[in-house]
């Protein structure tokens, strides 16, 4: 059964805007505070203005392969087997992982109002025995909500949007109306506080750990859903970018009004050591210390609808990525199926399994969500890589939307990329290097096991090894330069400033690699081709 194109440019943006507003912008004002101070907000526009040149790269992929789960099938039209195999597993792992984050935003934070839910460990909230079971429901419930098809999905997505932006502008709102002190900004001669206490490297730092990329993150999924649009030619461009301009006009309000909100008892012990009453749910915290109770009551019921309705898409497009992988042969076929209601249901019960597992080794939101931020991004950088391999590989293609100064931009979306995980530092690089390294033992294991038992029909059935030679040194350069690095736990040997070049020039190899190792054009051709018959006949 073919996925039904069922969802206008409305529906995408909404998705897209479902996606990026979840529980980024309940704790990312707090966390980003704390790492940049006041200068906070230029973290989110360097997050949001980054995330831009990331949305236009894929904003010509995903018009020109209208496919649902395209994310999953760029890297193998360009690069073959192995490349689609280690960035479409880094890409589920972070989309299913995602899931377990949005469910856990909601269950801590009602944690605050039913104690029976999250206990003290460490200083660290972690769950009960009832609150892992009200993980499990939650959970049961996001998954359900997917069975009733995409047509469903968006159009319940789309009110869920318009609340999930009503409430955060809301809040900027009431908060400049209630308490505006604008000394706490560090721009006035009568201010006790600095507008950059932290320096840049506090900026850079906030931008990769506190919940900024993860903030915009969410822009992908009006490009997993292209499959289901009914224009996509004209809508994905304009989801992706239009969803992005919004959020970040509503992030950079939401950090000014936090900050000029706080008490000054808050930051009596400095920004990195942000203090108030109900700060473990830091806005609603705000608002109960400015007296305005029934925002408190708004944010309450906002922190289960936000963060749900952004877990509920995570389902759906993680489970369009396992679709894709089984038609490419990069996991089994059972888990190809469409029900009869549009929807790779046998991929979501997989993917609710592995999310429900993903809850053992994390415990915190922000913990998970700095790991979270450098794996997303490095799967993001297959956009640009992806979009000049194939100007070179398919240039006869159809392009709807067709990025000027392609080679340019796609360039400076992938140094962006390389620079966002690196100032998430070593003590986060090296897990990423680390989940690499098993999706590769993964892929080794699973095609010697099936070596004997080839299936012709499967896509790029050649593993295609010496396409992948930019990928060795991609990751292990990259973690390199970061245990030597300025940020969080390297060794500071290559200073500030620096590293800004020397990421320049090894992004420029890379780049450059990647594109001298691509397919031949027939084996991109007939990738493609096998691909594109697979998702017109699922």
């Amino acid at each position: 059964m073919k996925l039904k194109r069922s969802i206008g440019w409305f529906g995408i943006m909404c998705a897209s805007l479902g996606g990026i507003v979840g529980s980024g912008w309940l704790f990312g004002s707090l966390y980003a505070a704390q790492m940049a101070g006041p200068a906070s907000i230029i973290a989110w526009l360097i997050g949001g203005f980054g995330t831009i040149f990331l949305a236009l790269t894929f904003a010509e992929l995903s018009a020109m392969f209208p496919i649902s789960g395209g994310v999953a099938a760029f890297p193998i039209f360009t690069h073959g087997k192995l490349v689609g195999f280690i960035l479409t597993w880094l890409t589920w792992i972070t989309y299913v992982v995602s899931i377990s984050q949005e469910v856990q935003s909601t269950v801590l934070y009602m944690g605050h109002l039913f104690p029976s839910l999250v206990q003290k460990v460490d200083n660290v909230s972690v769950f009960t025995s009832f609150g892992f079971v009200m993980c499990f429901c939650t959970m049961l419930f996001v998954i359900l909500l997917n069975s009733f098809g995409a047509k469903f999905l968006a159009n319940a997505n789309s009110l869920i949007s318009v609340w999930k932006l009503i409430v955060p502008f809301a809040v900027v709102i009431v908060f400049l109306l209630t308490s505006h002190n604008s000394d706490n900004m560090g721009l006035t001669s009568t201010s006790t506080q600095e507008f950059a206490p932290y320096g840049i490297s506090g900026i850079l730092s906030a931008v990769a750990l506190a919940g900024v990329v993860y903030s915009y993150c969410g822009f992908q999924h009006a490009a997993l859903l292209a499959g289901e649009a009914k224009r996509p030619q004209r809508d994905i461009p304009l989801a992706l970018i239009g969803s992005i301009v919004i959020c970040m006009v509503l992030y950079v309000g939401l950090q000014y009004a936090f900050i000029a909100a706080l008490p000054e008892s808050a930051l009596a012990n400095g920004w990195s050591k942000i203090a108030f009453a109900g700060d473990a749910g830091p806005l609603a915290g705000l608002a109960a210390n400015l007296g305005v109770i029934w925002l408190v009551t708004v944010l309450y019921i906002d922190a289960v609808v936000s963060p749900l309705g952004t877990g509920v898409l995570y389902v759906a497009s993680s489970a369009r990525i396992v679709q894709t992988m089984s038609q490419s042969g990069n996991s089994p076929k059972f888990f190809s199926k469409i029900a009869k209601s549009g929807i790779p249901m046998r991929a979501i019960f997989l993917n609710f399994v592995v999310a429900m597992l993903a809850f053992l080794p994390f415990d915190g939101w922000k913990s998970i969500v700095s790991f979270l931020s450098a794996a997303l991004i490095f799967s993001f950088a297959v956009g640009p890589i992806c979009l000049v391999a194939l100007r070179k590989q398919q240039p006869e293609r159809n392009r709807p939307f067709k990025l000027p100064f392609y080679q340019l931009t796609s360039f400076i979306a992938f140094y962006i990329c390389n620079l966002m995980i690196y100032w998430s530092g070593w003590t986060v690089v090296w897990k990423l290097s680390l989940t690499v390294t098993v999706g590769l033992t993964v892929f080794l294991l699973t095609n010697f096991l099936n070596r004997s038992r080839i299936d012709p029909e499967h896509i790029a059935t050649k593993l295609d090894f010496k396409c992948a030679l930019w990928l060795y040194p991609y990751m292990g350069v990259f973690t390199i330069l970061s245990y030597f690095g300025s940020f969080q736990g390297g060794t500071k040997d290559i200073p500030l400033g620096i590293d800004f070049i020397c990421m320049a020039v090894f992004s420029f190899v890379i780049f450059y690699m990647s594109q001298a190792l691509c397919l031949p054009k027939a084996e991109s051709d007939r990738n493609t081709a096998s691909l594109l018959a697979k998702k017109k006949s699922a």
